[in-house]
């Protein structure tokens, strides 16, 4: 019997101090499970008059297929194109904030650049990334630093969505 209470004891003990570690641990904060990863270098080559450069893009979770990829970083601007393929096939350049989406009760106001599948440049709002709470910039991916042409602003047209 003076067992049975020593290991119930011991045993109320181990529960309090779990308790107490739980109430006292601080709340979770929002992180990119699913940032874009494997950094590569491409030659992007603007199809209009076959000026090259070179930029480094990261391929991004998406949690659907037949992404739009939009005109600007708004869904009023029109869609230029689409990602057929979902998961981690695309890659994208560069994220900024823009307009907020809404989508299978999703909201993000950051927009990645990519080129869609029909070789039209655009943004896809993050929304349609894997991953991140509402309105979170993925994990991986960068923003732009000061906004700057390689080559004369002239002869990129259009100007790529990540220089703007």
């Amino acid at each position: 019997m003076v067992r049975l209470r020593q290991a119930l004891t011991a045993l109320f003990a181990t529960m309090a101090a779990m308790a107490a570690v739980l109430v006292a641990a601080p709340t979770a904060s929002a992180y990119d499970g699913y940032p874009c990863h494997t950094p590569t270098q491409r030659q992007l080559i603007n199809p209009y008059n076959g000026t090259a450069w070179d930029e480094t893009v990261r391929y991004c979770p998406l949690w659907r297929g037949n992404v739009p990829v939009y005109n600007s970083r708004d869904v009023n601007s029109g869609v230029v194109g689409y990602l057929t393929y979902g998961g981690s096939s695309n890659w994208f350049v560069y994220e900024k904030q823009g307009a907020s989406v809404t989508v299978s009760g999703g909201t993000n106001n950051w927009w990645a650049s990519t080129l869609a599948d029909n070789g039209k440049w655009g943004w896809v709002p993050e929304v349609y990334f894997t991953g991140g709470a509402d309105n979170e910039d993925d994990g991986g991916l960068l923003m732009p630093g000061s906004i700057s042409c390689v080559y004369p602003c002239s002869n990129l047209y259009p100007m790529p969505p990540w220089r703007v």
